[in-house]
């Protein structure tokens, strides 16, 4: 009489791990072609090709998946990526410079990942408690960049409300340019288009920091 193969009740490590970075990629597109307000637990589920009871198990359900693949640097770049090699030479510089840097080297990245963009256009028409699950994430990278400012910018000048403006600017313009190749004359699909943007910041920052 032939013996019955018993399945194990636990799942291994490795396909565990597997499982989890299968779904965290899968909510990332999901997201990116339905937004906020059609995404659930089952589009993410036949994305990964996977049951959804692990979302549960895993993340503890849609807003845990969510927040992990924000944490991702798929989705955003992390201060690391943003200092490169350039930690010590960036602590040392003024803060209209090091806020040019910041500002050139985020969306440099966030052109470079369609998805974010993508979430980004989503994230202006829908809000609920998804979106405050990647909006964490964002402010913890700019603040960690931020903290190698040692020189102290000028008394007057509102630092948040000026990082607040720059942010909402070059992110319109990030996401415009998705589907937009000009604006207002300016190239957005071109290395030069962004040339003369960051020209332009340059400008702004020196004059609202130097």
């Amino acid at each position: 009489m032939p013996t019955l193969k018993v399945l194990p009740k636990v799942v291994p490590i490795r396909n565990k791990e597997l499982t989890k970075e299968r779904l965290v990629k899968a909510v990332g597109k999901v997201l990116a072609d339905v937004g906020f307000k059609r995404l659930g637990v089952n589009l993410v589920a036949r994305e990964a090709d996977v049951d959804k009871k692990l979302i549960y198990r895993y993340f503890g359900g849609l807003e845990g998946l969510v927040a992990a693949y924000g944490r991702t640097v798929e989705f955003w770049p992390s201060a690391e990526e943003l200092l490169g090699e350039d930690r010590e030479r960036i602590r040392k510089m003024a803060p209209h410079a090091l806020m040019s840097l910041f500002f050139k080297r985020h969306f440099k990245a966030i052109l470079a990942r369609p998805n974010t963009l993508e979430i980004l256009a989503w994230e202006a028409m829908e809000k609920n408690h998804l979106t405050q699950a990647l909006e964490q994430v964002r402010v913890k990278s700019a603040l960690e960049f931020f903290e190698l400012m040692e020189q102290d910018p000028p008394e007057e000048v509102d630092l948040t409300a000026l990082v607040l403006l720059m942010h909402g600017a070059m992110t319109f313009l990030a996401v415009r340019s998705r589907i937009h190749r000009s604006l207002g004359g300016v190239d957005l699909q071109s290395e030069s288009g962004w040339q003369r943007i960051e020209r332009t910041l340059d400008q702004i920052m020196l004059g609202v920091l130097g």
